[in-house]
């Protein structure tokens, strides 16, 4: 293994990809029959883990009626790249269910290699039921001391809702303070309930880390997504996609959610006790911010970052990184979408590891997890290993 894959003095196994170009692209035709109780002019989509797709955003691509009861859409995807998807209303609350309203898993596709191809999918049953009425209420999975900010103000960003998950026996002992993390995408961390794709089950894999003494007790700072997510998330803008807000949600964080945090609980305020953590977007968002703010946040979860964002901005950016930053990158080797086939998807991923290692990062690791897909399951899966890396038990 050449010197370059290891890093903190750990060493990593990564699975083999080949280099490639950006792969071509093949026109993909969804053509999705519906049951009868989609209301009249109700507007579907096609929503899955591909950029094109949304990025399980609860819409992506919007169908077209066509037939009775049947809609048609087109969307470019890279060819014989692997997709996961589900059919909506245009949010979760209306997603496809099978005939007796249970869950589904995702739908699987893999793209075809040239030509033009087309995915036909039969909607059994919606969440709602098709009535246009609230669907009935999930269950929350919550657990241990989970301290509500509803609707938390701001200046700088859209109100949004914060939850705080305080460690095992917080309570007892009034004199200790803790590190904290602060988590984007807050709605998945903790709650099945208010997730849209699964929850990262961040709460019990603390708990558990913190009892067999893995990982330090920490405070967990969920920050709820709005839909402004794609600008809050990005830190210049991208000729495709537009963004470029990241600067007002990091003066979000900065100025208004953490010291409303450290004014609230007993936290430990200085830049090694303080880490941010995201995925996809998340991911890209976190290394931007910690690197221009490394006096906040000296700990960071880079999880599947978007790297391709902003022409490889990421990238870039990682060159000038502080130093002293600890930072856990990971990428899977079955992420993909449109226009970025999967190799190139980890060659970004680990041109940012070269960077951040040429800007002097040392406390830095780096995971290439085979097989994983751009998910909330495949990162909930690697958060046990994420939490250990960047809070330590002592």
């Amino acid at each position: 293994m050449s010197a370059r894959r290891v890093t903190a003095a750990v060493v990593l196994s990564f699975a083999v990809v080949a280099s490639a170009a950006v792969a071509a692209t093949v026109p993909v035709t969804f053509v999705v029959d519906v049951p009868a109780s989609t209301p009249a002019g109700a507007v579907v989509w096609v929503s899955g883990d591909a950029t094109e797709l949304g990025q399980w955003n609860g819409a992506g691509v919007k169908l077209a009626p066509t037939a009775a009861r049947r809609y048609s859409g087109s969307v470019a995807l890279a060819a014989s790249t692997p997709i996961e998807y589900k059919v909506t209303r245009g949010s979760w609350d209306t997603v496809e269910k099978d005939s007796a309203g249970g869950e589904l898993a995702n739908r699987t596709w893999r793209v075809a290699a040239a030509g033009a191809d087309t995915v036909r999918i039969t909607v059994a049953e919606w969440r709602d039921h098709g009535t246009g009425a609230a669907p009935p209420p999930k269950h929350s999975t919550r657990t241990g001391d989970v301290r509500a900010w509803p609707a938390f103000a701001s200046k700088y960003v859209r109100a949004r809702d914060v939850l705080v998950w305080l460690p095992p026996g917080y309570d007892a002992d009034a004199t200790r303070r803790y590190p904290v993390l602060y988590f984007h995408d807050g709605q998945n961390m903790l709650d099945d309930s208010t997730s849209f794709a699964g929850e990262w089950q961040l709460d019990e894999m603390a708990a558990r880390g913190i009892t067999i003494g893995a990982v330090a007790p920490f405070i967990a700072v969920c920050v709820a997504n709005t839909p402004d997510r794609m600008s809050d998330y990005t830190p210049v803008a991208d000729a495709r996609h537009g963004g470029g807000k990241a600067g007002d949600y990091a003066r979000f964080l900065i100025e208004e959610l953490k010291p409303a945090i450290d004014r609230a609980y007993r936290t430990r305020t200085d830049a090694a006790s303080t880490g941010i953590v995201g995925s996809s977007l998340g991911g890209l968002v976190s290394l931007a911010i910690a690197c221009d703010h490394p006096e906040v946040f000296g700990r960071v979860g880079a999880v599947s970052p978007s790297a391709w964002w902003g022409d490889r901005w990421l990238v870039k950016r990682a060159r000038t990184a502080p130093r002293s930053l600890r930072v856990w990158l990971d990428i899977g080797t079955a992420e993909g979408g449109a226009g970025d086939d999967a190799a190139a998807i980890v060659g970004a991923a680990r041109d940012v590891h070269d960077a951040l290692l040429a800007a002097g990062v040392t406390s830095l690791h780096y995971e290439e997890v085979t097989g994983a897909r751009h998910n909330e399951t495949a990162w909930a899966e690697r958060l046990g290993r994420i939490l250990t890396f960047l809070l330590p038990a002592d």
